[in-house]
């Protein structure tokens, strides 16, 4: 079965649609607001006419074979209709509703029931048991949340997920990355991650494929997919719940599915160059680290700053993560003074406040660590958020300006380090990634996806 009318939609067929505050009516809205050029058809035998558009009163009425059917009904509803929008020629489906596999033998013969249907006509069924599919570049939706503003939306990243709210957690921002295609992916009565996982290797609009994984049900073709990935250069970030026994169980209840081992999982993954991380606050900051062209040849760090203190507590969070800071040598240390003034520590992370020009001692200090073949990564550590009370955004802007020009000329890449995860502003945030900057936050979080990258590199 083909992907696309998935992800590509020409026409989508919404039924079960409804002028009340419906999954049908937030589908059609946010189909509105993406500004999608297809063709959309309301199914409802209760009326004519529907938001504006001819309403029909079964699948078998419409106009032409619909790329997809989007199936806002109960589950004890759906079985009928879907029989009707294949028999019309239905390419692909999305059923939001939950009660099939999850929930016990009953449920699970209604999924199996669907499922030979999807084979016997080639549908590819998203979910059920999920919240459909959402791709910005196409301006197309199947997704059960309703949009409401899609500026910054279309990005680089491919989502797949077991988790339609950990979807939804992901969209909450934009400010760092956008992204080419969510997949909530549910029970995968038809259409495995596996499957979503080759269409997102192949997709122009993707580059960096973001999942959250309960089960592996197709193992070859997903580790086969995973390969594709890393021989097109695009790096893939899993977060694999079930290593917890209580975990475990709990994935049975959602989606069905079985969680597996999971330090045979890890190693699989591993294998198969997939970065795994640990939890949603990693998996976000891999996803933004990754947003620079640039990767590193290793983990060894240069940080710049103009603090002390917090160059002396990135010391302790170094350490107890066993992060790799290499300090300056006394030869580069003593020439680096020479520009800046004295400089606390061993020069790593460089305080370059030094005799208080920092913008002539913040270009100095990145030369140095651009300079080394001691040094992969090159990170800037400052905080500013929107409508902060102090510093005035001139100053900051003129400091992020040396460093983007800097990051431009060298081979390395370059991250903006918050101190803390969120403290950032959005206008800063624009600019920089404008210039292949990325933006990353918090001394644990932040400097720890940049490690995570550099061992992958390795």
């Amino acid at each position: 079965m083909q992907l696309k009318p998935l992800f590509r939609p020409e026409s989508i067929a919404v039924i079960g649609a409804s002028d009340k505050p419906t999954p049908g009516r937030r589908v059609i809205a946010t189909l509105e607001r993406l500004g999608y050029a297809g063709r959309v058809y309301p199914v409802n035998p209760n009326y004519t006419s529907l938001l504006n558009r001819p309403c029909y009163a079964s699948p078998t009425e419409l106009p032409e074979a619909p790329d997809i059917g989007v199936f806002c009904l109960g589950h004890e509803r759906v079985l009928p209709a879907f029989i009707a929008a294949a028999e019309r020629g239905m390419k692909a489906a999305v059923i939001f509703d939950g009660g099939f596999a999850e929930y016990g033998a009953e449920g699970r013969a209604l999924q199996d029931r669907i499922a030979a249907i999807c084979r016997e006509h080639g549908i590819a069924l998203c979910g059920p048991n999920c919240m459909g599919v959402l791709s910005p570049h196409h301006k197309s939706s199947s997704y059960l949340q309703e949009l409401r503003d899609p500026t910054g939306l279309a990005g680089n990243v491919g989502i797949i997920s077991h988790s339609g709210g950990l979807c939804l957690s992901l969209l909450t921002d934009t400010r760092r990355y956008g992204f080419s295609h969510i997949v909530s992916a549910g029970n995968e009565a038809a259409v495995t991650a596996s499957a979503y996982l080759e269409y997102l290797a192949e997709d122009a609009d993707t580059q960096i494929i973001g999942g959250f994984i309960e089960t592996i049900r197709e193992p070859e073709r997903f580790v086969a997919a995973l390969d594709r990935a890393a021989a097109l250069d695009k790096p893939v970030v899993l977060l694999k719940v079930g290593k917890s026994e209580r975990a475990r169980r709990a994935v049975v209840t959602h989606t069905a599915g079985e969680a597996g081992d999971p330090a045979a999982i890890s190693e699989l993954l591993r294998a198969h160059r997939a970065i795994e991380v640990d939890d949603l606050v990693q998996l976000t900051e891999m996803l933004a680290v990754l947003q620079t062209p640039k990767r590193p040849r290793g983990r060894r760090i240069g940080i710049v700053m103009s603090s002390g203190g917090v160059a002396e507590l990135i010391l302790d969070v170094a350490e107890a993560a066993c992060l790799q800071i290499p300090p300056l040598t006394p030869a580069q240390k003593s020439a680096l003074e020479a520009v800046t003034g004295l400089i606390t520590g061993d020069g790593n992370p460089c305080d370059a406040w030094g005799s208080g020009t920092f913008a002539r001692n913040l270009p100095a200090a990145l030369e140095m660590f651009d300079a080394s073949p001691e040094y992969d990564i090159i990170v800037f550590a400052r905080d500013n958020l929107d409508d902060q009370p102090f510093d005035m955004p001139q100053t900051a802007m003129t400091y992020l300006d040396l460093f983007a020009a800097h990051a431009a000329k060298s081979a390395k890449p370059h991250y903006l380090l918050a101190t803390r995860p969120g403290i950032m502003d959005r206008d800063f945030v624009a600019y920089l990634r404008e210039r292949g900057v990325a933006v990353v936050g918090g001394l644990r979080e932040g400097l720890g996806a940049l490690d995570l990258l550099g061992r992958h590199a390795n």
